[in-house]
């Protein structure tokens, strides 16, 4: 070991916190970045298994019933591969210990073994015995929330018959990875059940014998995908098809491409913000490290070192501190990974799931974080490396006095000594202030995006919840029913409103572009359903035309006033060119919306509805269920409060996981620049402080050189790094928007203190651990050392 090796272990060891906050500067950027990565390769790793293990379909589609000899020349069609029929049904499933009427769906299974498509991957329990119609599978995720164990009975409302199910094992499907139901844009497992029962036994309840009402397909490769879905709904439409599709609108496949397409961008987004702003305040705290050192290196040279050998002293200096951080970082990385792959359970239900920390993500993270930190030191070692011995012995020189004439006359009459070196020092290197100041602006947005999350969740509750949806509970009935229907709601004691509406499947399509959706139909006058715009006044259901999600306009490429056809999936299958009167803005999922009446008239039916919106008297909710229960068209229920104790658990869960750690970096952050700027600060000017002592100044008044540099810096620093967090937050959020979720960009005042007196109490921590060491200087030590 050479002498200058011995040099970068005294140094790590004598500059210990300045390496140890250096170091979390390049945790943070490689563990954003591990667990941006991994999160993303784990849900396509566990999809793709899961797809290709359980056969997982290409195109999919409703009808009314067809006979089975339809599904024959569905096989014949060109571009089609393997074709799975099947009988698939919205049920109801009756609980003793909950009064609220249960979604389910049930599916038929073929008589021998697993069908040929969406295949399921038993979780526990065995499959169906065929000479047993009593016995059913359902999904693992309705097991587990309801603690359904094998040998357990389910009663199910089939066409209106009550038949009770033996549970003979539970599942998962590729089709049900994102389980939801119908106005409930979230995975509800203990109020939504899939089952899957032998094929005679669904088949004989809702009159299918020879019939099916629901195909999945497989596409033959090279096929034309417009093509096989134009002429499977040509095969399909006389049997009341409502439109094939394929998996880019399979519900469960849409959410989770979502949340793909959302972690793909924050795999690069995210860890680029990170890592670009550790390696500008790498580049800030490193070079004034090694400026700090000039004299050292001025010596080094004196004595015969090259500048080739001094060059790779502080690439072993800094590559040792960017490994210590890159240590840090992977482990935290990796633990953040496994808590937000956990998180994912509640929403994704694969049949394996985890953290998929692959070794070329690891290199890759150490490899960017070593060429971060090196090329963030290698401007200061250039510069002083250049410098002639004599040269570098001497201190900095301080900026010309006669440039500052004018300073110095004000302060002769008003302003302190020790004032007017801190206005040289700031004005006479502006450049070296400015890099500091942002440097200590960019630990803002970190804190600020961690507390952001908080406000964005509270918001998307309030007006999702609260203002768009204003009524208490939802009901859907198992068909259309009549306006009279709302007579016998409101008569039901502690109902206080209820509203209808019509909500039917229907494509849009504008040039070549399509959209698949449901379109809602409300009363003009809708009091318990009010969409709303980007500054949350209330918008007028338009009594001819649409209403449209922004996010679906963008889609579709079409603005106010524009024409779209929209063409509904079910009943006679009508079409029509509408145009787009108004603009909403949804936070959960996309809505078209039209008035009721001028829907009803779209699909020639009469003045009809399938859903009810309730407000009820809080005190009289049981009551209330129990008579609700008891009517047979009620297919499934959802509350309110259930829905935002849903919404806490799932994605504010998810959420609050990712922002107590983008908070929890921000804040080492922001302590780890500061100090270091500091504590720089004062390695660059313990001479100087110490002739200020010698001269006659107190412990307090050269103190008040440091504060004051700090003070300045902080003053021009907070506001700038608000601003620049309110941008990059915009940025991020626009990122990260998806067709499920569309995560407002909204900070309350509260973040926006809380992040600067974060920030600010960093500096006040930082000043009185400078103070210690200015007080403690050794007066003769430091005259004597030209360091």
């Amino acid at each position: 070991m050479n002498v200058l090796d011995i040099k970068v272990l005294r140094d790590l060891w004598s500059m210990r916190l300045q390496v140890l906050s250096i170091a979390l500067l390049v945790a943070a950027g490689v563990a954003v970045f591990v667990m941006s990565a991994s999160n993303y390769r784990a849900l396509v790793g566990a999809m793709d298994a899961h797809y290709r293990n359980e056969r997982f379909a290409d195109i999919f589609v409703s009808m009314m019933r067809a006979p089975l000899a339809v599904s024959d020349r569905l096989r014949e069609t060109e571009g089609i591969g393997i074709v799975e029929p099947r009988v698939a049904k919205a049920v109801r499933v009756i609980r003793g210990d909950s009064v609220l009427p249960i979604s389910g769906r049930i599916i038929a299974l073929p008589a021998a073994g697993q069908p040929l498509l969406n295949r399921l991957h038993l979780v526990q329990g065995r499959w169906p015995d065929p000479l047993h119609p009593e016995e059913v599978i359902i999904n693992s995720a309705y097991a587990e929330a309801r603690n359904v164990r094998v040998g357990d009975t389910i009663d199910v409302v089939l066409n209106g018959r009550l038949q009770a199910f033996r549970v003979v094992g539970s599942a998962m499907s590729p089709e049900f990875v994102f389980a939801t139901r119908a106005a409930v844009p979230l995975p509800d497992d203990r109020n939504f059940v899939v089952l899957w029962a032998a094929h005679d036994a669904v088949a004989s309840a809702f009159d299918m014998k020879g019939a099916f009402n629901d195909v999945s397909m497989t596409l033959a490769p090279n096929a034309s995908t417009p093509h096989v879905l134009e002429e499977v709904d040509r095969l399909l439409k006389p049997y009341g098809g409502t439109g094939a599709y394929d998996r880019s609108d399979q519900p469960s496949h849409r959410f989770l491409e979502d949340e793909l397409a959302e972690q793909e961008t924050l795999s690069v987004v995210m860890p680029s913000v990170f890592f670009g702003i550790a390696a500008f305040l790498l580049n800030v705290v490193t070079g004034r490290m090694v400026e700090a050192q000039r004299g050292q290196i001025a010596s080094l040279k004196a004595l015969g070192f090259t500048n080739r050998a001094i060059a790779l002293h502080y690439v072993k200096l800094v590559t040792a501190i960017a490994l210590l951080g890159s240590a840090i970082g992977l482990a935290l990385g990796r633990w953040f990974a496994i808590a937000v792959v956990g998180s994912y359970h509640a929403f994704f239900r694969f049949p394996l799931l985890d953290a998929q920390l692959e070794p070329w993500l690891l290199v890759v993270a150490v490899l960017v974080s070593l060429m971060a930190a090196n090329l963030a030191a290698a401007s200061a070692v250039y510069r002083i490396a250049t410098l002639a011995p004599a040269e570098g012995i001497r201190p900095e020189t301080p900026p010309a006095l006669h440039r500052f004439g004018w300073l110095q006359k004000i302060g002769n009459r008003r302003i302190p000594l020790q004032y007017i070196i801190v206005a040289r020092t700031i004005l006479g290197r502006p450049v070296r202030t400015l890099l500091t100041t942002v440097g200590i602006a960019f630990a803002i947005p970190l804190v600020l995006f961690g507390l952001y999350w908080f406000d964005a969740i509270d918001y998307m509750i309030d007006v999702s919840f609260g203002r768009v949806e204003r009524g208490d509970a939802f009901l859907t009935f198992t068909e259309p029913v009549s306006a009279d229907a709302l007579y016998e709601l409101q008569a039901i004691p502690g109902v206080l409103k209820a509203e209808l509406q019509r909500i039917v499947p229907v494509r849009l399509r504008a040039g070549h572009r399509t959209y698949r959706t449901s379109a809602t139909g409300l009363d003009s006058a809708s009091e318990l359903k009010v969409l709303r715009d980007r500054a949350l006044r209330p918008i007028a259901v338009p009594s001819d035309g649409i209403m449209l999600s922004r996010t679906i306009a963008r889609q579709l490429d079409i603005g106010l006033g524009d024409n779209v056809m929209l063409e509904v999936l079910e009943g006679s299958r009508s079409a029509r060119k509408v145009t787009v009167r108004r603009i909403s803005d949804d936070i959960l999922g996309n809505s078209v919306t039209m008035e009721r009446t001028a829907l009803n008239r779209l699909m020639r039916e009469g003045p009809v509805a399938n859903v009810a919106a309730l407000r009820i008297d809080p005190d009289q909710s049981g009551p209330i269920w129990s008579r609700i229960r008891s009517m047979p068209r009620i297919e499934g229920s959802s509350v309110k409060a259930l829905w935002l104790a849903l919404f806490s658990e799932t994605i504010g869960g998810m959420v609050l996981i990712g922002a107590l750690i983008l908070a929890g970096f921000g804040m080492l952050i922001a302590i780890a620049v500061v100090y270091n700027s500091a504590r720089v600060a004062l390695q660059e000017r313990a001479w100087e402080l110490a002739s200020l002592r010698i001269v006659g100044l107190t412990r307090r008044e050269v103190s008040g050189v440091i504060f004051a540099e700090l003070a300045v810096e902080l003053v021009v620093a907070v506001p700038a790094g608000l601003l620049i967090g309110r941008y990059l937050i915009e940025v991020i959020a626009s990122a990260r928007a998806s067709e499920s979720f569309q995560v407002p960009a909204v900070i309350d005042p509260g973040s926006y203190a809380i992040a600067a007196l974060l920030v600010i109490g960093a500096g006040v921590a930082s000043f009185i651990t400078i103070r210690r060491r200015i007080d403690a200087l050794d007066l003769v030590a430091v005259l004597k050392t030209r360091d």
